[in-house]
């Protein structure tokens, strides 16, 4: 493995199913229950998110009464139809935090969204806007 590859990423819930159903219904990811043998030293309760068959990340629950981060790395995933996966994200509770942003010259375009958890999240697309 090379030096400074991202090898894996995690969403803490303190909802772990209200998280599943948004991002199932959003992304279409399928989510297994993980770590939970006898002697994993976890403690909380874990799933693998797969897309297409393939585990791409991890959902956790949070510890009781932890606060939702402000601050940390922001996940992007990439969306052929930014406007269309805005809409839907508001129509599964999320909060637009910024809509369509260009990054200029390398035609590039993202916006931001908190999830009905409260955890924020980013969308990105190469493609010009499209009226869905």
């Amino acid at each position: 493995m090379g030096a400074h590859n991202v090898v894996w990423w995690e969403l803490e819930s303190p909802n772990p199913a209200g998280s599943q159903e948004f991002y199932g219904q959003l992304f279409g990811w399928t989510f297994h229950r993980a770590f939970d043998e006898p002697g994993s030293e976890l403690g909380r309760d874990y799933w693998i998110v797969e897309h297409n068959g393939r585990g791409i990340g991890g959902l956790q629950a949070a510890l009781p009464d932890a606060a939702t981060p402000q601050a940390g790395v922001r996940l992007y995933v990439e969306v052929s139809n930014l406007e269309a996966t805005l809409e839907h994200a508001a129509r599964l509770g999320a909060t637009v935090e910024r809509a369509r942003v260009f990054l200029g010259s390398d035609d590039f375009w993202f916006a931001n969204v908190r999830d009905p958890q409260g955890m924020s999240f980013g969308l990105w697309t190469a493609n010009p806007r499209k009226d869905s």
